[in-house]
C-alpha cells in the first residue's frame, strides 16, 4: 500500500480522532477525489487500532458521503470539495487559453516533432554511456556545445567553439545570471530597446539593475541617443525587433558596434526567432562582427517548445569565468534533454523541424496580413516577413489599443497591445500579433474570429 499518514486527536477517541483526521484531509484536498485509501486492516495495524473501529469509521465517512465503497474495489475518496473561483493571476487576465490566441512568444505545440524528439531520447537511454547519468558541466555537456557551435556557425553566422557556449534553463534563466555578472563588474544600468521585452524588467530589476529605455526607429536602436547615456550594457534584437519587427540595418549595426567598442561596453544579442525568415536567408548575427564584444543569446523555446526550457549563451572570452563562478551548481539543466537535443542537432532533424515550420507559419503570416488590410485599415502592418509575430499600429484616434483587447478578451481572442513593451513614454499604440499560437487545424477559425472582433471596428 502507499505511505499514509494522518494526524490523530485521540483526546476525542480513537474512531472521532479517525473520522475528523480523515475528513480534514478530504476538505483540505490532501486526498483529492478518487484517492484509494489503505484497507481497514492496514490503517488498524498502521495505527495500532482495533479493525472494528476503523470499519466503523470507515463506514460513518461513507454515510456522510466522504468516501465510496465497492465490494472488491476498495475504498475510494468521493468528490465532495467546493471548487472556489479561478482568480486571474497577477498581470494576466485569462484564467484558461483563449479560445484563439493571437498574443506573441510560443510556437504551435502541435508542430512538436513528437516522433523524431522520442527518437532522440530513446538513443540517449540506450547508447549513452553510465558515467553521463552523473553531475554535468555546469556549462552544459559537452556534446550539446559542440553541436550547438556547429550549427550556430553555419545556420546563424555565429563565431562560437564548445570553449564560449553556456547552457541554461530559458532566456530568462540566462539574463539573470548576466545580470548577476554584470552587477559584480559594478554594472548598474542596462540600455534597452524601446519598446522591448516586457520581461527584461522584471528579471534585471529584480536584481537590482536599472533599465534605460532608448528609442528605436526604421533602422533599429538609434545609437546617437545611445551614446548620450551612461550604461554598461545594452540588450537589443537586431535581427527582428521585439515588438516593432524591425531588421537592424548594416550602418546602424557598424555603429552600436562601435560604441561598444569606444565605451568598453557589452551587447546581449537576443536572437528569439532570427531562424525564422520567410524573403530570403535568415539576417546574421551581430555577434560574428565582434565576438569580444557582443553576447549572443538563442534559445529552442520558438524552434521546438518552451517545454524544453533550453537556451544559450555565446560569451566573450573575458565573460567566461565570471560566468561559470556565478552559475556554479545553481545553473544545472537535465542532461537527458542536452543530450536529446544534440542528437535531433546533429542528425538534421532541427534544420528539417524549422524548413517544415517556416511553410506554415509564413503562410499564416500571409494570411493574417490579408486579414488586417481587408478588415482593419486603420492598422498600418509591419512589412517584415521574419519572426512569429506581426506589429499593427493604430492610425485613428478614434480606436484605442486598451478597446481592441477588450473586445478580444470578451470575445475569446487573445490580444495583446503594445502598452507592457514601452518603458518610456509610449509613441506607438496598437497590436502585437502572433500568428504561431494557435493549432494548425484551428488557426482558419482562429483567423474568423479575430475578424469578428475587428470588423465592426472598420
Amino acid at each position: 500500500m502507499r505511505d499514509f499518514l494522518l494526524d490523530l486527536d485521540d483526546s476525542v477517541g480513537r474512531r472521532a480522532g479517525l473520522e475528523r483526521a480523515l475528513r480534514d484531509a478530504i476538505r483540505e484536498g490532501r486526498l483529492p477525489a478518487g484517492t484509494l485509501l489503505p484497507s481497514t486492516r492496514s490503517i488498524a495495524l498502521d495505527y495500532s487500532m482495533a479493525r472494528a473501529t476503523v470499519v466503523a469509521a470507515y463506514e460513518q465517512l461513507a454515510i456522510e458521503g466522504y468516501l465510496i465503497a465497492h465490494q472488491g474495489a476498495g475504498t475510494r475518496v468521493a468528490d465532495v470539495r467546493q471548487s472556489a473561483p479561478v482568480e486571474p493571476e497577477s498581470g494576466n487576465p485569462w484564467p484558461s487559453p483563449p479560445t484563439a490566441d493571437f498574443r506573441p512568444g510560443e510556437p504551435d505545440g502541435g508542430q512538436f516533432p513528437r516522433s523524431t524528439w522520442g527518437q532522440a531520447v530513446r538513443r540517449v537511454l540506450s547508447d549513452t554511456s553510465d558515467g553521463a547519468f552523473g553531475y554535468a558541466d555546469p556549462r552544459g555537456v559537452a556534446p550539446l556545445r559542440a553541436v550547438l557551435a556547429e550549427y550556430l556557425g553555419r545556420s546563424r553566422a555565429v563565431a562560437a567553439s564548445p570553449e564560449s557556449i553556456s547552457v541554461f534553463g530559458g532566456v530568462t534563466s540566462s539574463f539573470g545570471f548576466l545580470a548577476e555578472v554584470f552587477r559584480s563588474q559594478g554594472i548598474e544600468r542596462v540600455a534597452v530597446e524601446d519598446p522591448s521585452l516586457f520581461l527584461l524588467r522584471d528579471v534585471f530589476g529584480l536584481l537590482g539593475l536599472t533599465l534605460v529605455p532608448v528609442p528605436v526607429d526604421s533602422e533599429g536602436i538609434e545609437v546617437d541617443q545611445l551614446q548620450q547615456l551612461d550604461v554598461g550594457a545594452v540588450v537589443v534584437t537586431p535581427a527582428h525587433q521585439f515588438p516593432l519587427g524591425i531588421t537592424m540595418t548594416a550602418e546602424r549595426r557598424t555603429a552600436l558596434l562601435s560604441w561598444a567598442r569606444s565605451q568598453n561596453a557589452w551587447i546581449i544579442e537576443d536572437d528569439y526567432d532570427g531562424e525564422f525568415r520567410y524573403d530570403r536567408r535568415p539576417i546574421g548575427s551581430l555577434q560574428g562582427l565582434d565576438p569580444e564584444r557582443v553576447i549572443y543569446t538563442g534559445t529552442a523555446s520558438k524552434m521546438l517548445s518552451p517545454a524544453l526550457r533550453l537556451s544559450w549563451l555565446v560569451l566573450p572570452e573575458a565573460l567566461r569565468g565570471p560566468l561559470a563562478q556565478t552559475k556554479h551548481l545553481r545553473g544545472g539543466v537535465s542532461t537527458i534533454e542536452q543530450l536529446a537535443l544534440a542528437d535531433f542537432i546533429d542528425r538534421g532533424d532541427l534544420d528539417r523541424h524549422l524548413r517544415t515550420c517556416r511553410g506554415i507559419y509564413d503562410a499564416r503570416r500571409a494570411q493574417l496580413s490579408d486579414l488586417l488590410d481587408e478588415t482593419a485599415p486603420w492598422l498600418s502592418v509591419s512589412t517584415a516577413q521574419a519572426g512569429l509575430h506581426l506589429a499593427a499600429s493604430l492610425t485613428d484616434d478614434r480606436i484605442t489599443e486598451s478597446e481592441l483587447v477588450e473586445r478580444g478578451f470578451h470575445a475569446g481572442v487573445g490580444l495583446m497591445g503594445f502598452a507592457p513593451m514601452w518603458l518610456g513614454d509610449p509613441t506607438t499604440t496598437g497590436l502585437v500579433l502572433g500568428y504561431s499560437r494557435p493549432a494548425e487545424h484551428q488557426f482558419p477559425t482562429a483567423i474568423e474570429r479575430l475578424a469578428e472582433v475587428l470588423q465592426p471596428l472598420g
